[in-house]
C-alpha cells in the first residue's frame, strides 16, 4: 500500500482499506404476471486491495499503489448508480468493492431492492444538501426530497463478514405520528367555547388561529377537503395542537402543518392531490422548510457515522480515523462537505449523469468535464443537422 499522509492539516482527513468485489446477478422468475426477484451475489477479491482517502476539493478518492489519486469523486459515481444499467454497478464494485465487508470464501446474497434503496438514501441526502444551499432554490424539489427522507421505509442489511447488522436511519419524528394525543385540555375547550378558534403559539407564525370546527373535522376524519382526512395529516394536526416536546420536533410539526394546510395536501403515499400552490409559500414557511431539511440531513448523516472511530498513530504522533466500511467513508465525505463552498450536482450529459463537486457560486457549471460538454454540443449539432436534412 502507498504511504499516505493522514494528518488533518496536510490534507488527508481519513483513509479506509478494502478489497475489490466480484458482483453477479441472480434473477428469479416467480410468475409471468409479476416482476422477477433480483439478488446480487458478492465476493471479496483479497488479492486486489483498495485504499480510499478523503481530501479537500477532491472528496472521497481511491489511491493508486504509487500514492497518486487513481479515481476521484467516488461518492458522485456511487449516487449516480440508481439510474445506470447493472453493468455500471458491477464496474463500481470491481473498482471499489462493496459498501460493507463481504466474504472472500463464498458469494454472499444481497437483495437488489435493498441495495438500491440504501444508495437512494445517500443520493437523496446529497441532493437535499445541495438543493437547500443553491443560490436559486427549487422549493418543490426541496419538499419532495425532505419528505422522501423523513418517511423512507426502514430496512436492515447484514453480510456474514459484518460484526453487526446495518440499520438505516430512522427519524424519531415518525414515531410521534403513530399515536398523537387528540384529547384537548380544559383550557383549550374553554378557548374554543369563548372564541371558536384555537390560538397556537408555533415556530412559523407565532400566534396562529385554527378554527375549532376545522380542527375537529380533521382529527375525526370527517373533513371534506382532499388530504385533510388522510391519517398522516390527521396525526400532524393533532401534534400541531398538543405537542410540547423538543424544538426540532415542534419545528417539523409546524412546517408540515402549514405546508399541507396552505400550500398542498398529500396522500399517505406522499403524492400531491393536486399541484401545490407555491404562491402561498411565505418567507416564514421557506425558512422553516430549510430548517427542517437541515434537521433531517443531520439525522441521516449522524446515524451513519457510528462506524467511524478516532485513533492516534503513535508512530507518527498524529491523529487519524478508523473507518469500518465504504458506506461510512461515503457518509464521512458528506460530513466533511462544506456546502457554502462546494456542492454536488448531476452532470447534464444524459449519457453520464455522474454527480460532481462544483463551487456553490458556479451556477452555470452543468457538466462534470469538458468531454461531457463537448459530447452534448456534438449531439445537439447532429440533431439539428438531421432535422434540417429531413426538411
Amino acid at each position: 500500500m502507498p504511504e499516505l499522509k493522514n494528518n488533518y492539516f496536510e490534507g488527508i482527513l481519513f483513509r479506509y482499506e478494502s478489497y475489490s468485489c466480484d458482483c453477479v446477478e441472480d434473477v428469479f422468475h416467480t410468475s409471468k404476471d409479476e416482476e422477477p426477484l433480483r439478488n446480487y451475489k458478492l465476493q471479496a477479491i483479497t488479492s486486489e486491495k483498495k485504499l480510499f482517502a478523503y481530501a479537500a476539493q477532491h472528496g472521497l478518492v481511491r489511491i493508486a499503489n504509487n500514492g497518486t489519486i487513481e479515481e476521484s469523486n467516488i461518492l458522485g459515481r456511487l449516487i449516480s448508480l440508481p439510474k445506470k444499467p447493472f453493468k455500471e454497478l458491477v464496474s463500481f464494485m470491481t473498482d471499489n468493492g462493496f459498501l460493507f465487508p463481504v466474504s472472500a470464501e463464498n458469494y454472499e446474497s444481497i437483495d437488489a431492492g435493498t441495495l438500491y434503496h440504501l444508495i437512494g438514501r445517500i443520493k437523496n441526502t446529497v441532493e437535499l444538501m445541495t438543493a437547500i444551499n443553491e443560490i436559486k432554490k427549487d422549493y418543490d424539489q426541496i419538499f419532495r426530497l425532505l419528505m422522501s427522507l423523513l418517511f423512507a421505509p426502514d430496512f436492515i442489511l447484514k453480510t456474514k463478514s459484518m460484526v453487526e447488522e446495518y440499520r438505516c436511519c430512522h427519524h424519531p419524528y415518525v414515531d410521534l405520528l403513530q399515536n398523537p394525543n387528540t384529547e384537548l385540555s380544559d383550557s383549550r375547550k374553554q378557548e374554543a367555547f369563548d372564541n371558536e378558534y384555537f390560538t397556537i403559539n408555533d415556530t412559523v407564525y407565532s400566534d396562529y388561529k385554527l378554527n375549532t370546527t376545522e380542527y375537529n373535522d380533521i382529527v375525526s376524519g370527517y373533513s371534506s377537503i382532499p388530504g385533510y382526512s388522510e391519517p398522516l395529516f390527521k396525526s400532524i394536526t393533532a401534534l400541531y395542537m398538543n405537542y410540547n416536546g423538543n424544538y426540532s420536533n415542534r419545528r417539523i410539526t409546524d412546517f408540515l402543518f402549514h405546508f399541507l394546510h396552505e400550500v398542498g395536501s398529500v396522500r399517505n403515499d406522499l403524492s400531491f392531490y393536486s399541484n401545490p400552490d407555491y404562491s402561498k409559500l411565505t418567507n416564514e414557511l421557506k425558512r422553516a422548510m430549510l430548517d427542517v431539511s437541515k434537521i433531517i440531513i443531520g439525522e441521516e448523516i449522524n446515524a451513519n457515522l457510528t462506524g467511524i472511530h478516532p485513533v492516534y498513530d503513535i508512530g507518527k504522533m498524529s491523529p487519524s480515523w478508523k473507518v469500518d466500511s465504504l458506506l461510512c467513508a461515503a457518509y464521512f465525505s458528506i460530513f466533511y462537505l462544506n456546502p457554502e463552498l462546494e456542492l454536488y450536482r448531476p452532470c447534464q450529459n444524459p449519457r453520464c449523469g455522474k454527480y460532481f463537486l462544483v463551487r456553490t457560486t458556479s451556477t452555470r457549471v452543468r457538466y462534470c468535464s469538458t468531454a461531457c460538454c463537448n459530447r452534448v454540443t456534438q449531439d445537439r449539432y447532429r440533431k439539428k443537422k438531421r432535422e434540417k436534412e429531413d426538411k
